[in-house]
């Protein structure tokens, strides 16, 4: 009787996932969503309030975008060190990007803005050299007046 319940219990556990994943998926998705972390609030303010890219959202420009698989598996992984480090109290002052963040948002820059950047060599730097107002650093809150 015990082993029938786990399976019972598992099976109704995974229907149930099943069927609220993709509504958790798009809420986590939201840049609205990463913005309830007190820490990102500046962020979203500069960037998706005011900024050049207002209507993008946070996953658009720091996920990679080449295939749903990789994107997802970045999504949980960038996710569980989130939500660690904000629920652990160990969220440094000064936000800075990974490697592996920055290789990813240099990927997304060139994605969205292929036309424009085809005859420009962007090997040996970065979008954000040159366009300084993209950053959220450097947008600061005179994006939102």
């Amino acid at each position: 009787m015990g082993r029938g319940w786990i399976i019972i219990s598992v099976t109704i556990f995974l229907i149930i996932v099943a069927i609220l994943s993709p509504r958790i998926l798009a809420k986590t998705n939201s840049s609205e969503f990463c913005a309830k972390c007190h820490v990102m609030e500046e962020q979203y303010i500069t960037l998706m309030k005011g900024g050049l890219h207002n209507t993008l959202k946070c996953v658009d420009c720091h996920l990679p975008n080449d295939s749903k698989v990789n994107f997802y598996v970045w999504k949980g992984i960038d996710g569980t060190k989130d939500i660690v480090h904000f629920y652990s109290g160990s969220v440094p002052d000064r936000i800075t990007i990974s490697a592996h963040g920055t290789k990813t948002i240099q990927q997304n820059c060139i994605r969205c803005h292929e036309g424009m950047v085809s005859r420009i060599d962007v090997s040996d730097r970065k979008c954000w050299d040159c366009h300084r107002r993209i950053s959220h650093r450097q947008a600061g809150f005179r994006e939102t007046l």
